[in-house]
């Protein structure tokens, strides 16, 4: 008889630990370590292509913080972001300084001294309405106005 309380004592607790592992596990939220965050809704801004961050260039330092235009690059037009490039924005996550929204996409020319990843690049830019924070990392997301949609992909990183 005591045999069979100890365990159930110990199925018990290895369920209440397992149970817990797993809330932690599916938590929401974002991250600044350059991963893209946990979707709260299971639901990610897919703009059906690949995409990268272009100007400030991935990795950059020392961005001044009087940036205020903020360039991707996409492969391809025959996808969601180039049929509804209006509807998206950029999300900018500081380390330190919180975050921070361009205006919506616009499409942009070809950029000659930008990154050309793919085989057909096609450029987009938003705006900043604000001054970047000195001494920060922004790790840049894409993101779709009016939606619950979790920012994906991950663009890329720079720092001023």
């Amino acid at each position: 008889m005591r045999s069979a309380f100890l365990s159930r004592a110990l199925a018990t607790r290895v369920i209440t630990v397992a149970a817990l592992l797993a809330a932690a596990a599916c938590s929401g939220g974002s991250s600044s370590s350059g991963t893209s965050p946990v979707p709260t809704n299971g639901v990610y801004c897919d703009p059906g292509t690949t995409v990268q961050l272009a100007r400030p260039f991935p990795g950059q330092t020392g961005v001044s913080t009087g940036t205020n235009s903020i360039e991707i690059v996409a492969s391809g037009n025959n996808n969601t972001l180039y049929q509804s490039y209006t509807s998206f924005d950029i999300i900018l996550q500081g380390h330190f300084s919180g975050r921070f929204s361009t205006n919506a996409l616009n499409l942009a020319p070809s950029d000659p001294s930008a990154p050309h990843p793919y085989s057909s690049d096609y450029y987009y830019t938003g705006t900043l309405s604000q001054s970047l924070a000195a001494g920060d990392t922004y790790d840049a997301y894409l993101n779709i106005f009016n939606s619950s949609c979790t920012q994906l992909p991950y663009l890329g990183s720079f720092s001023t």
